[in-house]
């Protein structure tokens, strides 16, 4: 009998190999990874990829739109004391947001269009996720220190901590509750720690969601520790309790940020109702008094709340395309000290001439007279004549087909006058 001869079959290994320390795919895996990549690219939802694209449009300052968003968020990041209140400052912010939805409607720098990718009836929704991620999450901070200082220098905040300690040693038939047993020590830390999580959250969205977790849950205990139902005037002051027994003075600055910030077509549901009741208790220990606990919201708090509700509820015009040209990115170019930049105020319809005085005062030059605004781009420098208007020119840069970058710079006059000595040596 003949022995075959013994051989042994080589098994392909799967997995990686390491080559002088380095990390080598073997190429039949890169394939493998390769489609996965594209398999869970391709499995993202739309809306998903809508906000993504979004996002990332508004990071490209060569686009108009990144333009806008960075200019106006360079803009809140050096000028947020420009604002006469906290409300005011949300309410610009808002309306920011709406003119860049407005605008994403009508561009054609989306690619694909969002109309390709969203239902009709959604695309409004898609939106403003998007405008949260691209303005409220990068200027959540400065947002935050911003309403905080605006307490702190109108008294509102010192005010606020001395009534909340004050309600806080209430009992909750001190506050108005009628009979409802009110949650327990361990069920308070559980609403304060979502109140913590709600703080963390630049989506005034999601915030509504954990606020309506949080009322949900104060109505849940109400029911289960008496066992029968409770209506409106019930529960706000068992809200109001609650709130006192939380002591975060930030809550304010929370609520107010939904209700200036959240969108519109919001307010009609559970949201609009329970963050009224979060306005209403702490409007009421605003104005707590140790001797006499307020009960019902006065007539101011409730005229006030009226007057919210029309505001944000109101039909709101169209924005024009004018209202999106408000910002301005100019740069102090000094010999001595390089460049300095700042983001201005400026209108479509706003001359150069204006735009030099603006820059005159911002950047505080004591010669304005021999400063022009000029402008760079990466092959040439022009001086604008002073009837001219910047923001036409940024955006007739920003509409041609190869957009190249530019800036515009204020900076000093080259001085021209050709010097011809006399024989004594002086200039004719």
């Amino acid at each position: 009998m003949r022995l075959r001869p013994s051989f042994k079959v080589r098994r392909r290994r799967v997995g990686v190999s390491l080559s002088g320390g380095s990390f080598v795919l073997p190429r039949s895996l890169k394939g493998r990874f390769s489609k996965m990549g594209g398999m869970l690219s391709s499995l993202m939802t739309p809306e998903k990829r809508a906000v993504r694209r979004i996002a990332e449009l508004s990071r490209d300052k060569s686009s108009y739109f990144g333009s806008l968003v960075q200019d106006y968020i360079n803009f809140v990041q050096e000028n947020r004391s420009c604002h006469p209140s906290g409300m005011d400052f949300l309410q610009t912010l808002r309306q920011f947001m709406t003119q860049m939805k407005a605008y994403l409607r009508q561009t054609s720098e989306l690619d694909p269009p969002i109309e390709s990718l969203i239902p009709e009836d959604q695309i409004d929704r898609v939106l403003e996720k998007a405008m949260h991620k691209c303005v409220l999450k990068p200027l959540q901070r400065v947002i935050e220190v911003a309403l905080h200082d605006f307490q702190v220098s109108s008294g509102v905040w010192r005010q606020l901590r001395e009534n909340l300690a004050l309600a806080k040693m209430k009992k909750p038939q001190d506050l108005g509750v009628d009979g409802a047993v009110p949650p327990d020590s361990v069920a308070i830390e559980k609403i304060r720690h979502k109140f913590l999580n709600m703080r963390k959250m630049y989506s005034p969205e999601k915030k509504v969601t954990l606020l309506l977790r949080v009322c949900k849950l104060i109505y849940t205990i109400m029911q289960d520790n008496s066992g029968r139902m409770y209506g409106a005037d019930d529960f706000l002051p068992m809200l109001t309790y609650v709130v006192a027994q939380c002591d975060m003075p930030q809550l304010d600055t929370d609520i107010q940020y939904m209700m200036e910030l959240l969108d519109p077509s919001l307010l009609q549901g559970e949201g609009g109702y329970y963050l009224t009741s979060a306005y209403g208790a702490m409007a009421l220990i605003k104005n707590f008094q140790e001797e006499q606990a307020a009960r019902v919201l006065s007539s101011e708090a409730r005229n006030t709340l009226h007057q919210w509700h029309r505001r944000r509820t109101a039909q709101r015009s169209t924005p024009s395309v004018d209202d999106f040209q408000n910002f301005l990115r100019v740069a102090l170019q000094e010999l001595d000290s390089g460049c300095t930049g700042k983001t201005l105020m400026v209108h479509p319809y706003t001359t150069t001439e204006e735009v030099c005085s603006l820059c005159a005062y911002k950047f505080k030059i004591p010669d304005p007279e021999n400063y022009a605004l000029f402008l760079v781009t990466e092959d040439t420098s022009q001086q604008l004549a002073l009837d001219t208007h910047p923001q036409r020119i940024k955006a007739e840069l920003h509409s041609r087909p190869l957009a190249h970058a530019f800036h515009f710079v204020y900076r000093k006059i080259p001085n021209l006058n050709l010097c011809v000595p006399e024989q004594n040596g002086n200039c004719l």
